[in-house]
């Protein structure tokens, strides 16, 4: 295929699954949305006391093992912050057909 024929077919796809969603697709992705929103809120929290535990794994530590466990939650913390708002970024992405999606 050439490329203007590949990005043509990309932007009719685009378009298609942009079109007018019904009302009962439209109350499930409010749905999803708000569901996501509920996770990145909490994540955010999690991540927040990730953080004050790896303070105090730190203090607990000392400077001997120059905070191994410390710097494993802080990693872990991010990580899994990382995860979760990713998921609501990905679902944003979906929602307005920045991502097309191949109807069969």
């Amino acid at each position: 295929m050439r490329p203007t024929l590949t990005t043509a077919l990309v932007v009719a796809v685009a378009l298609a699954t942009t079109a007018a969603k019904s009302a009962e697709e439209q109350a499930m992705l409010d749905a999803f949305d708000a569901a996501l929103t509920a996770v990145a809120y909490a994540a955010s929290g999690l991540a927040l006391f990730g953080l004050v535990w790896a303070g105090f794994l730190l203090m607990a530590d000392g400077a001997s093992e120059r905070g191994g466990r410390a710097r494993s939650a802080v990693f872990l913390t991010f990580t899994g912050l990382a995860l979760a708002l990713s998921a609501k970024g990905l679902a944003v992405l979906l929602a307005n057909g920045a991502i097309p999606i191949p109807v069969p």
